[in-house]
């Protein structure tokens, strides 16, 4: 059946209002966390009626669900093709500069969609809400999975302790340079122009990447099943 013009306007003032919530959402759960935002709180940032809210996401939990999804989509995914680049030690090299380098400005954005994703994964640690497991399984587990195997390309007989400390590692610093460099930055102003923020990551990233390029070589891609 056709579109009528008049079914086309229609739909328009819908689509919008789904795509304001889920913006608005997005803010407002990055700023309070799923606890103590509300639906009221969303619908006000949207500015469309509460009730839309529902009808559109059937609750707080499934409209939380799919800001998590949509982040991911955004921020996250891309990642997860990197080890699939590699064919050699200097391929491997570059893909663990790509990842580092990623997950750097993942965690020391300073604006959305990244620095969103970058607050919720904050809480989710520290606070974890009711969907804290169904996350984990969908979203987080499959991009630690996928630098599992980036690590394992140079460690093949390893054993998943082993495997999970320098991954843990790596993140870790992501995460620790982020927050002191960050809080440095806003308080001197230092990274407030975009070229000066993006030779500081590039800096860094290569800072972790050389001691792990000191201890770490490249050995095979065929590390099995991850």
């Amino acid at each position: 059946m056709a579109t009528t013009k008049r079914g086309r306007r229609d739909a328009e003032p819908q689509i919008n209002a789904r795509v304001k919530i889920l913006n608005a959402a997005t803010k407002i759960f990055a700023d309070h966390g799923f606890k103590n935002a509300t639906t009221r709180m969303i619908s006000s940032e949207a500015r469309v009626n509460v009730a839309l809210v529902n009808y559109y996401f059937r609750s707080k939990s499934e409209l939380y669900r799919t800001v998590i999804s949509e982040l991911f989509e955004d921020v996250a995914k891309p990642m997860l093709s990197i080890p699939d680049t590699v064919t050699d030690g200097e391929s491997w090299k570059l893909a663990m500069r790509t990842w580092v380098r990623r997950s750097l400005a993942i965690c020391a954005a300073d604006r959305p969609p990244d620095s969103y994703a970058a607050r919720l994964m904050g809480m989710e640690e520290c606070v974890p809400s009711d969907l804290a497991q169904d996350i984990e399984h969908k979203f987080a587990e499959p991009v630690r999975r996928r630098f599992f195997r980036l690590i394992r390309m140079a460690l093949p007989a390893a054993d998943p302790q082993e495997i999970n400390l320098w991954a843990s590692s790596v993140s870790a610093q992501s995460v620790v340079y982020a927050f002191t460099n960050n809080r440095w930055g806003t308080k001197y102003g230092a990274l407030s122009s975009t070229p000066v923020r993006t030779a500081w990551l590039d800096k860094v990233a290569e800072h972790i990447c050389d001691g792990i390029f000191c201890r770490l070589s490249f050995q095979t891609t065929d590390v099995g099943p991850e």
